[in-house]
């Protein structure tokens, strides 16, 4: 590859799946992947070598062929989020490659021997509604918040955190912090809200950890104890993963339950250490999360750059696709937001400083209202 930066962003890519505590590292062909898609974006009328195969649609994204090599160890009828994963990495390292290339971040449609994952993995039809101990006599809650990840059990025997500590901050620790700011400027509005995790500062009974510092999974079984189709939903209990895997698909199955209107889920990016900003993912083929993401965003950038220290804080304000169990499993619209990169000593003093955390909640707050009111309903642009 020609760019310089391209060798940095490939070792970024390992960060992304490594982080996943306990989990193995991304492996190594995983780069080659990346490296042929880019070539192919740079190149599309030469023809392609190998097995990854990238190919343009009129509207500008890309549907990239990867066989069924990734998967392969894959066990059971549901898509395991370490897999997700893997892939998010992939997507994230071609983004930023092609960004340092002066590109259009590419929208990237994943396909396995021409089928998406959704054809190898149905999922189940949704479950009726039952009892909401979150919102007693009401119908249901208007936005539910997700605030990434916690402590979670790894195979049986060890207490993980999801994250590690990057540039003094542990994004299982800190995107509790948006939620709760987020979750403060709704009330101003009387806007229900619930959250994924516990905010209850008693020690978890088993883990011996703050409730706060808890995966969802844990907070869902508190809630929900005859209910393990939401907090142990996940069919493989032989992988040391299962735990890991419940947690993500508790987020969505909890907000479904609860009947909320949309989901924000809240994470922290991991890359290179030059890779810097904020963007958001949404499921293929949902228009209204798209516009979701994309009013979220826009509002967002408009409440952080009001700040004088974050004027030039990089947000990318149309989100991308992106195959997450957190969204795909959510009934009503549901985005991805990753806040800014951990990774990124710039960034991560950004995302633990009081000023920018408050003016998210307040670009959040200020976009829900907008999404709400039909902003950039049929596709149109909120902003550039």
């Amino acid at each position: 590859m020609s760019n310089p930066l391209f060798p940095l962003l490939s070792a970024g890519l390992f960060c992304v799946v490594a982080t996943v505590q306990g989990a193995t590292a991304a492996p190594p062909d995983d780069a080659g992947i990346v490296a042929a898609i880019v070539q192919q974006m740079e190149r599309p009328l030469a023809p392609s070598t190998g097995t990854v195969r990238a190919s343009t649609a009129a509207d500008g994204s890309w549907t990239v062929e990867l066989g069924s090599r990734l998967l392969a160890d894959v066990r059971g009828p549901q898509i395991p989020a370490e897999l997700d994963a893997r892939l998010q990495a992939i997507r994230l390292a071609v983004m930023l490659q092609r960004e340092q290339q002066g590109a259009m971040p590419p929208s990237l449609e994943f396909r396995f021997n021409g089928h998406r994952l959704e054809h190898y993995f149905p999922s189940p039809p949704a479950r009726p509604r039952a009892h909401n101990p979150l919102d007693e006599g009401a119908s249901g809650v208007d936005v539910f918040i997700s605030a990434s990840h916690g402590w979670y059990l790894h195979g049986g025997t060890t207490w993980y955190l999801q994250r590690p500590l990057r540039n003094g901050m542990i994004e299982d620790l800190m995107t509790p912090q948006f939620a709760q700011k987020f979750a403060d400027a709704l009330d101003g509005k009387k806007v229900r809200w619930a959250f994924s995790r516990s905010v209850e500062t008693a020690l978890h009974p088993v883990a011996g950890k703050p409730w706060w510092q808890m995966a969802a999974r844990y907070h869902a079984q508190a809630l929900y104890p005859d209910r393990p189709d939401i907090w142990q939903s996940y069919a493989d209990r032989s992988t040391p993963l299962r735990e890991y895997n419940d947690d993500i698909r508790s987020r969505p199955l909890m907000a479904n339950e609860v009947g909320a209107g949309v989901l924000v889920h809240l994470h922290t990016n991991a890359a290179d250490p030059l890779a810097t900003g904020m963007m958001a993912f949404h499921q293929s083929g949902r228009s209204e999360d798209q516009r979701l993401g994309h009013v979220l965003l826009c509002k967002m950038r408009d409440a952080i750059r009001q700040v004088p220290a974050y004027a030039d804080y990089r947000v990318r304000v149309q989100p991308s696709t992106g195959n997450f169990g957190e969204n795909r499993l959510a009934l009503a619209p549901s985005i991805l937001i990753e806040l800014g990169f951990h990774t990124n000593p710039q960034d991560a003093a950004a995302l633990q400083d009081p000023q920018f955390q408050a003016a998210v909640a307040e670009g959040l707050r200020e976009g829900y209202d907008a999404f709400q009111q039909g902003m950039g309903a049929g596709g149109e642009r909120v902003c550039q």
